[in-house]
């Protein structure tokens, strides 16, 4: 699926989504993760539950958009294959993405035949230049079904991981599963190789299968990571909330709800506007999960509205007077989970925030420039989504949207826009009979 990002487009307006037919060889897939390298030629693919049939193929794919070629990549360590519903985070900035949590099932593993899920509690980093991937500690508790983000702050940039569902047991069948406490964060340094479990403050709603999407705030020098959609665990009802947690202050703020409620969905950012992709609007796997117009709507950051179309324009982002004041006032968090952890924010936290927004764009941290001269500058969601079509099984599927991503040279402001080619790869399309997800692993390496 493909859009076209160097004009303003309805998003209702069905034929602003480009389908394109994709290789019978590639496997259906779903529930995978999908990465890209900072210049958006290569797409790496990972994980998921195959539609048809069980492969012992543990590896991870590429995709090379300029040619069109799909391999399989050789890595440093045998990766066992493992499912989960959209906890990973893609950080071109830095070449590399990353991906917690997840358990291995008879949809992941020949050499699993019945029920039993094995969860895992630990991470992959995936390095996009050298291909090569790395088994890393997981978060204090093993988890699934929450949103893991990439945050540039400090001297060392970090990953955050909220929210999420806790099983009972990490190797069994029949795990009940608990929600996990939004009032702490767990925060990774990247450099450090170290997790840190951070408390929060002010009052957020606790959900699953929701998505995530960072902001930056100049004014403030601080990022905001806005939580969309989702549902209760317990209830099974559907949330319109629409809440932000501040870094490094670690508090949660409110914004605008959604107009209709989602959930398993997928949030891509592009500037300000956060694409919402997919998903349903409520807790069913028949006609009962909803019907919507089209594959994504669009939320404003800055504004806290929905809007009906998209304009390339809006890329930068503030917050409003009275947040961003409340923010310069308390800048930090009450307590601190570990003095170290205080550190990786330092003395000059706010003068590192503010450079390392400029130097390494991202596209879920930083607004995205487009260079609307270039007919073939395109963003593309990779991957077949729609859902909530009545009468018709759901249609869920793993979005990467590509947009463009910054090169800012040291001396000029022009910006040099790459994209990869229009195309869908790494999964087709396919009915779904089930719910997705709730998903869980143990061993990361076989």
């Amino acid at each position: 699926m493909t859009l076209d990002l160097t004009s303003s487009f309805s998003t209702p307006e069905g034929t602003n989504y480009k389908m394109t037919k994709i290789d019978t060889d590639v496997p259906n897939i779903r529930d995978m993760a999908v990465w890209s390298n900072a210049e958006n030629s290569t797409l790496y693919q990972y994980g998921g539950r195959f539609m048809n049939n069980v492969t012992s193929e543990d590896t991870i794919c590429t995709y090379t958009t300029k040619d069109k070629l799909r391999s399989k990549q050789d890595g440093t360590i045998q990766l066992s294959r493992l499912d989960f519903l959209i906890v990973y985070t893609n950080a071109p900035a830095i070449q590399a993405g990353f991906w917690v949590g997840g358990y291995r099932a008879s949809g992941t593993a020949a050499s699993i035949t019945d029920s039993p899920r094995d969860y895992v509690t630990g991470m992959i980093q995936l390095n996009t230049t050298t291909g090569q991937y790395t088994a890393l500690d997981g978060p204090y508790e093993t988890v699934e079904e929450g949103s893991l983000s990439y945050v540039p702050i400090g001297d060392k940039e970090i990953l955050v991981y909220i929210g999420g569902d806790v099983p009972s047991i990490e190797d069994g069948i029949n795990a009940t599963m608990s929600a996990n406490s939004w009032s702490h964060v767990q925060v990774y340094d990247i450099a450090g190789g170290k997790w840190y479990n951070q408390s929060t403050m002010g009052t957020v709603a606790s959900r699953t299968q929701f998505c995530a999407s960072v902001q930056h705030d100049e004014s403030s020098f601080s990022y905001q990571i806005y939580a969309l959609g989702g549902a209760d665990l317990k209830s099974k009802d559907t949330i319109l909330d629409v809440d932000y947690l501040s870094i490094p202050s670690f508090k949660w703020y409110s914004a605008a709800p959604l107009d209709n409620p989602r959930m398993t969905l997928t949030c891509v950012t592009y500037g300000r506007q956060i694409f919402g992709i997919g998903g349903r609007l409520a807790w069913a796997d028949d006609d009962e999960a909803g019907c919507y117009d089209a594959p994504a709507f669009i939320y404003d950051a800055q504004s806290e509205a929905t809007r009906s179309s998209f304009d390339p324009d809006l890329s930068s982002f503030s917050l409003s007077s009275s947040t961003a004041s409340d923010i310069k006032a308390s800048p930090s968090p009450s307590s601190w989970s570990d003095p170290a952890f205080k550190t990786l924010f330092g003395k000059s936290a706010t003068t590192t925030t503010s450079t390392t927004a400029s130097n390494n764009p991202s596209s879920t941290s930083e607004p995205q420039e487009v260079n609307k001269s270039d007919p073939s500058t395109k963003g593309t969601i990779v991957g077949g989504v729609v859902g909530g079509v009545a009468g018709l099984a759901l249609i869920i599927g793993l979005l990467w949207l590509f947009v463009a991503r910054n090169k800012k040279q040291k001396n000029a402001e022009s910006v040099e826009a790459k994209m990869g080619e229009a195309e869908i790869i790494t999964c087709q399309v396919q009915p779904m009979t089930e719910l997705p997800g709730l998903p869980s692993h143990n061993s990361l390496i076989g």
